[in-house]
């Protein structure tokens, strides 16, 4: 029998938000592969869907915490980011610090449960990884 682990309303607001965050960079980031596989840059693409694996994993663990069954699917598309051809990678760095910045907020919210907060800080060290690593990866495009 699994133990249900009883979170404050507050860190639920938080992990929800993280969780939907995670959901829609992970969707982006695979569409994003999808677009640099066509323009033949295979280190970028392995970037983006290592980004889109570790997102999805992440989002994975946190659907039990907000109560949504894991079985639940994951969105193959969605609507809103839609980078330019030529400015998609400042786009998703935008976003993903973004994210980062987010999440270290939710950090820092009084009260929270202290695993909560190093899952929170944990989530914002993936997004600045992720940020540094894309950037290598796209250094040479921009060289």
């Amino acid at each position: 029998m699994s133990r249900q682990l009883e979170l404050s309303p507050t860190a639920h607001q938080c992990l929800d938000r993280q969780l939907a965050e995670a959901l829609d960079l992970a969707v982006a980031c695979r569409e994003l592969s999808v677009r640099v596989r066509c323009d033949g840059d295979p280190l970028t693409v392995v970037v983006l869907q290592r980004l889109a694996s570790d997102l999805t994993d992440i989002a994975a663990s946190l659907l039990p915490l907000v109560g949504i069954e894991p079985v639940a699917t994951i969105p193959l598309s969605r609507e809103g980011f839609r980078p330019g051809a030529d400015t998609w990678p400042a786009e998703l760095d935008n976003r993903l610090g973004l994210a980062g910045l987010a999440a270290e907020v939710d950090a820092m919210t009084p009260a929270l449960e202290a695993g909560v907060v190093r899952l929170l800080s944990k989530l914002a060290a993936l997004y600045q990884g992720s940020r540094e690593l894309l950037l290598a990866a796209t250094a040479g495009d921009r060289a």
